[in-house]
């Protein structure tokens, strides 16, 4: 039978280990630190509290993900069991959280900071785990030694990490200080640390690029075009205030008549009383003019603009993302929706993959489970496409070719939500 790869790989964890273990794989291709600058995560978290269709873009894609069905499956029973029952008692020895906020959070911060930390929290044997807790990812980094690059294994992988704490936080406790360091690794000058070995961290990743240590998330492909964008509607809103309450300007005198100090004063007093009074009365060598904004239209075309930039960034429709209607064709909206659910797709596969194998997989590992339970998402279905299902399901009971049956009528009760 032909089988996933996925499933070949995961099927068989002691393979898996042995492969791992065998020291007689030589290895020459290197992996380094990036160069290049990123996005500062506090930035991106704060577009995300400060831009509206950002905020309620990565809002829809969580909401959206969260809103389907997912479910937890494995074929042996004692795995099933035991996952469901470490799940249902999740935040015993951790932070207070529930299976459901715990994945709500892994996706927001996929989506917003392109990566998501999570420790495996053991017990004080170190033989296994008991619980899961989030971890701020603005705290977290990788270790690195005293040139700044990331400390690596044999393997290419990093030998460890680092969450870093303002100095004047809460006091570290005894074990993490006198705590040993793997060889060339320093600890961060920024704060107090606190150190992870591998196994204690679950890091997931969105999307990567090169060596693939730093996930990219949704807002900062379109940080600069965000901030424009924010930096327009400040423009746009000074103008249109400005339009309402144009600036009063008064030329005073002319070549025969010189103001003074106290006329001009004078004259601000009254253009300051102006919005009280519906008459002035002025010598005829005084010129009143007001100051108003002008092309306010060609400001909104420009905003537009950014703001389709910043949907098509985020890849959800328009109509979602700003919360208005459009007048898009109802083919047009069916095809951006379709692209929407596969773009949500992508994001729940990578993040399952990855919860599987970091998460899941080490307590399989330490528990002796030869299977690693799995992690299910139903896609959301549209009211179009319900509707259209539907209309197939009648269609093919008519021609004889489903013949109409209690399954049938429970599946259209069950999508309608009828009793």
């Amino acid at each position: 039978m032909i089988r996933p790869i996925s499933e070949v790989f995961l099927a068989d964890n002691e393979a898996f280990g042995d492969l791992q273990a065998d020291k007689n794989i030589n290895r020459d291709s290197k992996k380094t630190t990036p160069l290049n600058d990123r996005v500062a995560l506090d930035e991106l978290e704060l577009n995300y509290h400060t831009n509206t269709i950002v905020f309620n873009g990565i809002n829809k894609v969580v909401q959206t993900i969260m809103s389907s069905q997912i479910e937890l499956t494995a074929h042996d029973p004692k795995v099933f069991a035991y996952f469901t029952n470490f799940i249902n008692r999740l935040g015993a020895y951790g932070a207070k959280i529930t299976w459901k906020e715990l994945l709500e959070s892994i996706f927001r911060h996929q989506v917003i900071y392109g990566r998501t930390w999570v420790e495996n929290i053991y017990n004080k044997r170190g033989n296994s785990i008991v619980d899961w807790d989030i971890i701020d990812p603005k705290k977290m980094d990788y270790a690195k030694d005293n040139n700044g690059k990331i400390v690596l294994d044999n393997n290419g992988n990093p030998i460890g990490y680092f969450e870093i704490l303002p100095f004047m936080d809460s006091e570290l406790t005894e074990r993490e200080n006198t705590k040993k360091l793997p060889p060339r690794v320093v600890r961060p000058s920024t704060g107090k640390s606190i150190f992870f070995y591998p196994n204690q961290i679950a890091m997931i990743k969105l999307y990567t690029v090169g060596d693939g240590f730093y996930g990219i998330g949704l807002i900062e492909p379109i940080y600069k075009t965000s901030i424009r964008k924010m930096n327009i509607e400040e423009g746009l809103a000074n103008a249109i205030y400005r339009h309402g309450f144009p600036i009063m300007w008064a030329k005073l005198g002319d070549m025969n008549h010189e103001p003074t100090p106290q006329q001009i004063q004078t004259m601000l007093t009254k253009l300051k009383d102006i919005n009280f009074k519906q008459e002035i009365a002025t010598p005829y060598f005084y010129d009143l003019q007001m100051m108003e904004s002008k092309q306010t239209d060609k400001i909104k075309d420009n905003l537009e603009y950014f703001q389709d930039s910043e949907v098509s960034g985020l890849g959800v429709p328009e109509t979602i993302a700003t919360g208005n209607s459009d007048a898009s064709s109802y083919a047009s909206l069916s095809l951006q929706l379709e692209m929407f659910k596969l773009g949500l797709r992508d994001i729940v596969n990578k993040t399952f993959s990855a919860i599987e194998k970091y998460m899941f997989l080490p307590i399989c590992q330490l528990e002796g489970f030869k299977e690693v339970p799995k992690l299910k998402w139903m896609a959301p279905e549209m009211a179009e496409e319900k509707e259209l299902k539907i209309k197939r399901i009648l269609e093919y009971i008519k021609l004889g070719i489903l013949p109409p049956n209690n399954k049938a009528i429970d599946y259209i009760k069950k999508i309608e939500g009828l009793e």
